[in-house]
């Protein structure tokens, strides 16, 4: 390292603001509050500086030790703030997504730290995009925690930038914001721009084009043929313990889902969407359900998407499987058009995973397609729905009173990746309707005196992004960049051992 710049590193390490203790206190506060309950995502555009100076000042293992708890307990305390009834549910997802988010930027940091002391700044600046983009990637698509965490879930109130996911998908975002974050991470330790100009200035000009284009995207006016979707919501309260099936009150509110959809269908519903697991039924109610709906719906032309859980019989239950979390989708005509299972069923849920291939329904309004809830935190599933050609996507949902919107705001980042309109129906929280540029037509709470019917009337038509053409293209380009930094690091590390020897 010249010795100016560790000079200047002594010196800011003299000042107390850029104090171990005052770094990791200000990158605790903006992390706590860039996200979930609480929080504003315009500080998710600055969380990670105090943490990439941190590691640059500081490198003793002592150093590490309090990053690594900094970083946990910080992600731990930002997801907590979404914990309400039921506690025994939100409060260990909460510790489990906090837990996972603060090690994956802490092997983020690590990885940075090292590239970054073994190579100049240039090879530095594009370093840190391409870890968060390749570790968001792997997490998404191959851990069962899908994209909680992600930087781009920080954003989920800004629907002009929001557009960037119809490029790149989700991870286009990410990608954005760990820039600029190293760049303002730059500039504080080299007090100038003067070494990474070039950087700035393409990195100015893309964010503006991105937000102008983003805007410009909304100002047009989604095409096709509307329909009516119906929510169904504040089914059954479902708690650690699922209720027994024949239970008067779990029979009671099954009957209460049936009168509200027909009373969706007397309100011009084309379509009706219950929340996830929104009844309890046995082998023996569920045909008896289904057989009830097929005649609702053939007599008053409504499909519905009825959401609920399949209590296994005791011989078929294990300690890692108790119930069928599903959905049955039936065509107005009365016949069933698919049988879901959740595909990514939650850490401990203790649902049978589906594995049947993803499919496009055709209907008389054009393809549509179905998940449920936690499926649309991983983007294979979005993804796939898109290269199917789906107009419209009918996601059940289930979450708690601390979510109340976040959840469902997430999904539409997928949805406007894949250029669909999607229908949200969320027990427990907030359903929405959102048209193929992420745009609100409809939202409705659970909690209140309403009927617990929200319609909305929504495009059937999808655009066609880019995205749903190169997929996961930049996740790639990350990785390989990634990787010959990594060696490019290690080569120059080895060279000057193999120097300093002689």
């Amino acid at each position: 390292m010249d010795s100016h710049i560790q000079s200047d590193y002594t010196s800011l390490k003299n000042n107390r603001f850029f104090h171990g203790s005052s770094l990791l206190i200000i990158g605790s506060f903006l992390m706590i509050s860039s996200d979930m309950r609480g929080g504003a995502g315009v500080f998710g555009w600055f969380m990670l500086i105090p943490f990439l100076l941190y590691v640059t000042l500081y490198h003793e293992f002592k150093s590490r030790l309090w990053l690594l708890l900094t970083l946990v307990v910080g992600a731990v305390l930002t997801f907590t703030k979404s914990v309400s009834d039921p506690i025994m549910i939100s409060l260990p997802v909460s510790i489990m997504f906090g837990v996972v988010t603060g090690l994956r930027y802490y092997l983020a940091f690590l990885i940075w730290d090292y590239i970054r002391k073994w190579t100049d700044d240039t090879a530095s600046i594009i370093a840190f995009p391409a870890i968060i983009v390749s570790l968001e990637y792997l997490q998404a698509f191959y851990t069962p925690f899908g994209v909680w965490g992600s930087l781009a879930n920080t954003q989920v109130y800004n629907l002009p930038l929001i557009q960037t996911a119809s490029l790149f998908g989700f991870l286009g975002i990410s990608a954005l914001m760990s820039w600029a974050a190293v760049l303002g991470a730059f500039f504080i330790l080299r007090r100038n721009f003067a070494n990474i100009k070039i950087s700035v200035v393409l990195f100015v000009i893309i964010f503006i084009g991105l937000n102008i284009w983003g805007d410009l995207r909304l100002s047009t006016v989604p095409q096709g043929k509307h329909i009516l979707v119906a929510g169904i919501t504040n089914g059954q309260t479902v708690s650690k313990a699922l209720p027994n099936p024949e239970d008067p009150d779990v029979l009671q509110n099954t009957q209460r889902l049936i009168e509200l959809t027909r009373k969706a269908a007397a309100k011009g519903a084309d379509i009706a969407v219950w929340g996830e697991v929104s009844t309890i039924v046995s082998t023996k109610g569920e045909k008896a359900l289904l057989g009830t709906l097929s005649r609702l719906a053939k007599k008053h032309h409504i499909a519905i998407v009825a959401a609920y859980a399949l209590l296994l019989p005791k011989e078929e239950q294990s300690e890692l499987y108790k119930m069928k979390n599903k959905f049955t989708w039936l065509r107005d005509d009365g016949t069933i058009a698919e049988t879901y299972l959740k595909h990514h069923p939650v850490p401990g849920e203790g649902s049978v995973p589906g594995r049947a291939p993803l499919k496009a329904i055709r209907t008389k309004y054009g393809k549509m397609a179905g998940a449920i809830c936690y499926d649309y935190d991983f983007p294979q599933i979005s993804l796939t729905q898109a290269r199917l050609g789906v107009d419209l996507v009918l996601l059940p949902g289930l979450d708690w009173r601390g979510m109340l919107i976040r959840h469902t705001l997430m999904a539409r980042i997928h949805a406007v990746g894949g250029g669909f309109s999607l229908f949200r129906s969320a027990n427990e929280a907030t359903s929405m309707g959102f048209d193929n540029l992420g745009q609100i037509r409809a939202a409705m709470t659970a909690f209140g005196d309403d009927e617990s019917i929200l319609i909305a009337s929504l495009p059937v038509k999808r655009t066609d992004t880019l995205y749903t053409h190169i997929g996961n293209l930049l996740a790639y380009i990350a990785m390989f960049v990634l990787i010959l930094l990594f060696f490019l690091a290690v080569w120059n590390h080895f060279k000057k051992q193999k120097k300093d020897q002689r």
